[in-house]
This record gives C-alpha cells, sequence and structure tokens, in this order.
C-alpha cells in the first residue's frame, strides 16, 4: 500500500460542538512521511513549530466525550476524530491540518463532508510505501462491563456492540470490514448522537455548548430521534461508535492490520487500547 496525500487544499467552517464557538479547518497537501499534523494558526503568530500538534495516540491529553489532543507548549485541539476517521476511510496518510479555533467544527454530525470534500480535490498516490501495524497478540482493556480488544486478524474489521436499552434505545451489533468504500457508504454518514436525559451532566460539564439537531442525533427516553429528518441507519448510533473507532485508532498513524471487538466503546478505551498495545514490543510489528 502507498501512502497518499491530497491534490488540493479545502476548507470548512462552523460551530464546535463542546466550546459552541464558531471555528474553521483547512485541510493541505503533504510530502510523503510528513503524517497527520494539525496547527493551531490562531495562536498569535508563535509559528508552526510551536503550534503543531502530530495527530499521535500517546498526544491525547482528554477523551471526554471527544478526542482531545495537544503539545507540550499548551497547543490543544478538541474533536479530532471525525476527521482523522475521513482521512484514514479515505486513505489518506499525509495532510497538514490548519485549524482556527479550539475544536474542528462539527459540521453535520458526521464524517460526510469531510469525505465529500476530499472526493472533490481528488487523492495522490505517493511513491513510498505506507507502513503496516500488525497485530501479534491479543491486547485487552476494560471499563466495568465494557471493554475493547485488538487480535491478530488478515485485515481490518471493528465489532461493536452498544447497550443503551436504559435510555430507551435499541441498537444491532455492527460489524465493519474495511474497505474504502464500505467506509464512504456504511459509516461516513452516521451522525453523533446524544440523550435527552444527558443534558444536565454535559451542562454541569460545559460540554456539548454547539449542539443541535443540526449536528446531534438527539434520543428522548424511549430511544425515538428528535431530529426531523429521522435516522439515516436504524443502528446509526452504533455506526457513529465504529467512526469513532476508526478515527482514534488512527492515531496509531499506521495502516492496522487486526481485528477489533469492543461492547460499549468510548474515546477513553479507544485511547488506552493503544498505549496497552504499544506497550510491549510483543503485541505488534510494522511492516
Amino acid at each position: 500500500m502507498h501512502q497518499a496525500t491530497l491534490k488540493g487544499s479545502f476548507s470548512l467552517d462552523g460551530v464546535g460542538v463542546h466550546k459552541g464557538k464558531v471555528c474553521s479547518v483547512t485541510v493541505k497537501p503533504a510530502d510523503k512521511d510528513t503524517g497527520i499534523i494539525f496547527f493551531r494558526s490562531d495562536k498569535g503568530g508563535s509559528g508552526f513549530q510551536n503550534e503543531k500538534i502530530v495527530a499521535s495516540y500517546d498526544n491525547v491529553e482528554n477523551a471526554t466525550m471527544c478526542t482531545q489532543i495537544s503539545n507540550e507548549n499548551g497547543a490543544s485541539l478538541k474533536t479530532i476524530e471525525h476527521l482523522m476517521a475521513a482521512l484514514y476511510g479515505m486513505k489518506i496518510s499525509n495532510a497538514i491540518i490548519e485549524v482556527q479555533g479550539e475544536e474542528i467544527p462539527i459540521l453535520d454530525g458526521s464524517s460526510l463532508r469531510f469525505v465529500e470534500q476530499i472526493s472533490r480535490v481528488g487523492i495522490k498516490r505517493q511513491m513510498r510505501s505506507r507502513k503496516i501495524l500488525k497485530v501479534l497478540k491479543k491486547v485487552k482493556v476494560t471499563d466495568g462491563e465494557k471493554f475493547e480488544e485488538i487480535e491478530p486478524f488478515d485485515g481490518f474489521e471493528i465489532n461493536a456492540k452498544c447497550d443503551f436499552e436504559a435510555k430507551g434505545l435499541k441498537t444491532d451489533p455492527v460489524t465493519f470490514n474495511f474497505s474504502k468504500n464500505n467506509f464512504v457508504s456504511k459509516i461516513a454518514p452516521a451522525r453523533t448522537f446524544g440523550f435527552v436525559s444527558e443534558a444536565e451532566y454535559v451542562k454541569k460539564h460545559n460540554l456539548a455548548l454547539g449542539a443541535s439537531l443540526k449536528n446531534t442525533v438527539i434520543y428522548n427516553d424511549k430511544g425515538i430521534p428528535l431530529n426531523d429528518d429521522g435516522l439515516r441507519f436504524e443502528n446509526e448510533s452504533a455506526r457513529h461508535k465504529v467512526l469513532d473507532i476508526i478515527g482514534d485508532l488512527a492515531l496509531s498513524q499506521y495502516w492496522i492490520q487486526g481485528r477489533i471487538n469492543c461492547f460499549c466503546p468510548s474515546h477513553k478505551l479507544n485511547n488506552i487500547l493503544l498505549r496497552m498495545l504499544f506497550a510491549s514490543a510483543e503485541n505488534y510489528e510494522i511492516l
């Protein structure tokens, strides 16, 4: 598999789902072996080296309801997972991402707008092989009844089961076998979601200040979406969890060869799983 970047740049702007402030993002082509690098261009002109944040699992500083990365100089950025999922799903390995604001705009709550823009500007194949992270041993992390594990597999597969029955929502498990077409049609359109019953919690923690029915599927206590346009998939919430997993595991900085099995996945568990995987060289090899 070859590395790839964009043939041109694109920009999008909109509200940030957690801070509720308008922000913008510009995704630009990058040379081979660059990886994915974010740049806070609104931080007062202290320069690229000070404000760049490498998209890496060990730069994650917070994983509460979104993934937030930071650098050693204090620059940080929230809600990168939907854009990271789009880049991984479209097989983009190198890009410079310039951001004005504290988070990536939520747009419609999915990866779809990013995928559309990547398709519009085009993808450039680069003459350098992309490194593959091959899982050699099963690694499992738990949080009460919740768990995530990654195990050897010839390909990239995610099996995700969610449990929202206490909130009135029944959702079928999702099995996702990675291909670009599968990602674009079955995962990228799945929107972020929340429950009316969570309103007090998110308000107390100063989260989801920009959430609305335009960018979030919101369920009532009977598991019925309040959005006028309904759902894009019957199990849209579980598919969005898969989207989040892809975006968070893209922070490995490698193409993954392995299978993910999980129950009630979260950004927190996604990051812990990568940290545990990389904790021992016996768990993986780089091809």
